[in-house]
């Protein structure tokens, strides 16, 4: 399940178009910037979820997911004590700063009925545990080995919030916004009756998929959004890279998962009926995706 909305007269993000525009080109000036720089905004004991990662998460057969930088406000104070790194990007601190303002979050939670008495709105109002992420997507390497797949530039995977909010992204080379070259590049997903649907959305919109805690909670009546995204093809598209920008809306970190009977997503991690709380949750799959802490 994915859907749009559209950033007009009746759910506007006041000075949505700049800030998107200037965010997203901070991401290729970032990952240019020289190696010490972004080891010193590296965080391996969040498992990297928190400032720079390149190559450390590990998705659909061994592919690597994408590079990124990260704001996540709340966990384990052992994780997320110090984000003093913030400061040193305010365009990124400057977006991630709407998230209390943003009204589409109600938008497209509101009645979805995840407790008997309770909304997936509520729960996602209260938590302190949503997570900002810059994604940042390399030129592609032509002519390697899975260089054409549909998933070569991230692969298949379902996101393990309750909702997730992404950006049009935009392509440049050498810093420079450009058409992309290839109109099958971009971002796909995978309908319940496993159609793969190319996700096609203005600069100015928003798009939101289903992440597997909103299938937890909903008992399996809505259904995570596998989603992978496709590098452009062919000698016009050497140099293209890719920036978005993705907000995770999931559960506070102390919040209970009651997991339905019959589970779909990470069968050889969650025995079914099991009650979790949504860090314990966290912790399993991070273990699934990054290599374990020592």
């Amino acid at each position: 399940m994915a859907s749009v909305v559209k950033n007009d007269s009746t759910h506007r993000v006041p000075g949505y178009s700049s800030l998107r525009k200037n965010l997203l080109h901070l991401a290729p000036r970032l990952a240019n910037l020289p190696q010490e720089v972004k080891d010193d905004l590296e965080d391996p004991s969040s498992r990297y979820n928190i400032g720079w990662s390149h190559g450390k998460e590990t998705l659909e057969s061994g592919k690597p997911g994408t590079h990124h930088i990260v704001d996540q406000i709340y966990g384990p104070k052992a994780h997320y004590q110090n984000l003093n790194w913030l400061t040193k990007f305010r365009n990124f601190y400057a977006f991630i700063k709407l998230r209390p303002e943003v009204p589409y979050m109600t938008t497209v939670s509101k009645g979805m009925k995840v407790h008997k008495d309770e909304g997936l709105e509520s729960i996602l109002t209260r938590s302190r545990c949503h997570k900002g992420r810059l994604l940042y997507y390399f030129p592609a390497q032509q002519g390697i080995p899975g260089g054409n797949s549909m998933s070569s530039w991230c692969g298949w995977h379902t996101d393990n919030g309750s909702l997730t909010g992404l950006t049009c992204g935009i392509f440049t080379r050498d810093g420079v916004e450009i058409p992309c070259p290839d109109s099958s590049a971009g971002l796909y997903i995978r309908t319940r009756n496993d159609q793969i649907v190319k996700v096609v959305f203005g600069a100015d919109d928003i798009a939101y998929q289903i992440g597997e805690t909103a299938e937890i909670l909903s008992g399996g009546i809505l259904r995570a959004t596998p989603h992978c995204v496709q590098a452009p093809k062919g000698e016009e598209s050497s140099g293209v890279e890719r920036s978005t920008f993705a907000l995770f809306m999931q559960p506070d970190w102390d919040e209970k998962l009651s997991f339905p009977e019959e589970v779909h997503i990470h069968k050889e991690l969650i025995p079914s009926n099991a009650s979790l709380t949504y860090g314990e949750y966290s912790e399993m799959v991070l273990d699934k995706y990054y290599e374990k802490k020592q």
